[in-house]
């Protein structure tokens, strides 16, 4: 009966419903556009390194492809990974994303940072002039190192890896030169060493690489050092592999290198994060001279939070929707879809639940009726007196009354007459109760 009531319900009925569920709905999607970004900015600011530094060539790479489905990506130079994580940590500044070596970039559950994993090795290269070859670390001692300018990752680990090889007395003495004028001063002997990151592709180590009188130290204890440092990677420079054909170099040379991490910060727009994490295959999964294909980017060696995006990146590619879709429609598409997930939730059960409350809504108006008509002939029955025949007879005709001003939908017209049925039925049995007396 109750289905057939549904049924019935009135062209007006199922409008009131309609709006009010469409009303829920506006309210719910105001809720979530104010609280869910719906469109991913155009411009992404993101901390490189200094300039002619392999973070550099990484940052045009990025914005080179970024660019391709319509984000500007705006580079700020750095002195290197201590700096930005300095920038990423602080609110006042503008930059989202950043690489960052290793522990360098140490990130706090707290933090407001993720990373996005490894997208390289970017070994730590010790070149050296002079006529001896050099292949540890201890070997550098009462020699004039550069080792890398404030704020830069190579210092860090620098001055953590001479440390233990007890190369820090005078009058060894240590520079902090930027890149560029480490090389020129090596080149023109003014320091003896110099201790560097950088990607094999760098044109300062290409330069290094083939520079006359400039020796590439072969770190022979490279595995015990990757030892006592869990973050930094044993990695082998093949022999060969700068020059085949003049087997350049002559031997495997032993390095040692963190995993260059791409950071940024949890509030970033999702298919921000989407795309970094696009073009970070595209850019770092072929093969270097230090790593094979495939190894990058990479979850491995993490020890960091991870974006949970990120981690359904590397196990299932992502949302299909970017796939097929040019980016900004799949970014509209997956948005909306994010909204509409968690209003499917409510707005099915009320669909369900709408038209027991239309009829719950019409029947309540009498239903308390019923109630007085029930009590009246229970009290009818239970005290049979003449006397009170008229009292009775006044109470039916309230009741009748009050059944004939009460307004509802015409799917209910029935139930009022079998209303005003039961009443007449009771008003009969007060009639014959008050005869026979």
């Amino acid at each position: 009966m109750v289905r057939q009531k549904i049924r019935q319900l009135t062209l007006r009925a199922w409008s009131l419903t309609f709006c009010t569920l469409l009303l829920v709905v506006i309210l719910l999607s105001w809720i979530s556009y104010s609280f869910i970004q719906p469109f991913p900015p155009k411009t992404l600011t993101m901390a490189t390194g200094m300039t002619g530094g392999s973070y550099a060539l990484y940052g045009e790479l990025y914005r080179q492809v970024l660019a391709r489905d319509g984000i500007q990506v705006i580079l700020r130079s750095s002195s290197g990974a201590v700096e930005n994580m300095n920038l990423l940590k602080d609110r006042s500044q503008t930059v989202e994303a950043a690489f960052v070596q290793g522990t360098v970039g140490k990130i706090d559950e707290s933090s407001n940072l993720v990373s996005l994993g490894g997208i390289a090795y970017t070994p730590l290269w010790v070149f050296y002039r002079g006529k001896n070859i050099y292949d540890d670390l201890t070997q550098l001692n009462e020699k004039k190192v550069t080792i890398g300018p404030e704020g830069s990752g190579v210092k860090k680990y620098a001055i953590d890896l001479l440390k233990v090889a007890k190369v820090t007395s005078p009058p060894t003495e240590f520079l902090n030169l930027p890149y560029s004028t480490a090389n020129q001063a090596l080149l023109e002997g003014k320091v003896d060493a110099i201790m560097t990151f950088g990607s094999p592709d760098n044109k300062l180590i290409l330069e290094l690489l083939n520079a006359k009188d400039i020796k590439l130290m072969n770190i022979s204890q490279a595995e015990a050092y990757a030892r006592r440092f869990p973050d930094l990677s044993h990695v082998v420079l093949p022999k060969g592999v700068i020059d085949p054909a003049k087997w350049n170099p002559p031997t495997d040379v032993h390095l040692l290198s963190p995993t260059t991490n791409l950071i940024v910060r949890k509030e970033m727009h999702p298919a921000l994060i989407y795309l970094l994490l696009k073009a970070s295959v595209e850019i770092h999964s072929g093969a270097t001279w230090v790593n094979k294909a495939g190894e990058f980017p990479s979850l491995s060696k993490q020890d960091d939070p991870i974006s949970e995006q990120a981690q359904r990146f590397y196990k299932s590619g992502g949302s299909g929707l970017y796939a097929y879709l040019p980016f900004w429609i799949a970014a509209l598409f997956e948005r909306i879809t994010f909204i509409l997930i968690p209003l499917g939730m409510i707005i099915v059960p009320l669909i369900g639940i709408a038209p027991w409350i239309y009829t719950w809504k019409n029947r309540s108006k009498y239903y308390p009726l019923y109630n007085d008509l029930r009590n009246l002939e229970k009290e009818i029955l239970e005290n049979k007196s003449i006397e009170k025949f008229e009292a009775y007879e006044s109470r039916l005709d309230r009741i009748e009354d009050a059944v004939s001003h009460i307004r509802t939908s015409i799917a209910f017209y029935d139930e009022l007459f079998i209303l005003k049925e039961h009443i007449q039925i009771v008003r009969f049995s007060n009639v014959r109760i008050g005869t026979c007396m």
